[in-house]
């Protein structure tokens, strides 16, 4: 699978439920990646293996991966914008996954793309 291909399944499943609570009520089927940095840099990671990278945009934390010393943002576009990567903080998997609530969206958006793609 390519990234590009990622993006097109990832995009068939996200839905407002899947949206980061704080933000879920901005979630539209127009901006489909709001609010799913975090879950959608964890299914790269699946697929991929990458590092992730954390940035704040207009004050909120927004996640994404490195891989082999580039920027994979599968999310960015929910921005709207140019985002600046060069102050960007490392984190874990464990960090983004201690969050219960990303945890249980993460595992739904698992499972649609099992679904949707079993491999």
């Amino acid at each position: 699978m390519t990234v590009q291909e990622l993006e097109t399944l990832l995009d068939s499943c996200y839905s407002k439920d899947l949206c980061y609570p704080k933000v879920r009520e901005e979630w539209s089927d127009d901006n489909k990646s709001w609010g799913m940095c975090a879950i959608t840099a964890l299914i790269v990671d699946d697929y991929f293996g990458a590092e992730f990278g954390k940035i704040k945009v207009d004050g909120i934390s927004h996640y994404f991966n490195i891989k082999d010393g580039k920027i994979i943002d599968l999310t960015a576009r929910q921005f709207r914008k140019e985002l600046d990567y060069s102050s960007y903080e490392s984190v874990d998997r464990a960090e983004i996954l201690s969050n219960e609530d990303t945890k249980m969206r993460y595992l739904k958006l698992k499972d649609c793309m099992k679904k949707k793609f079993p491999r």
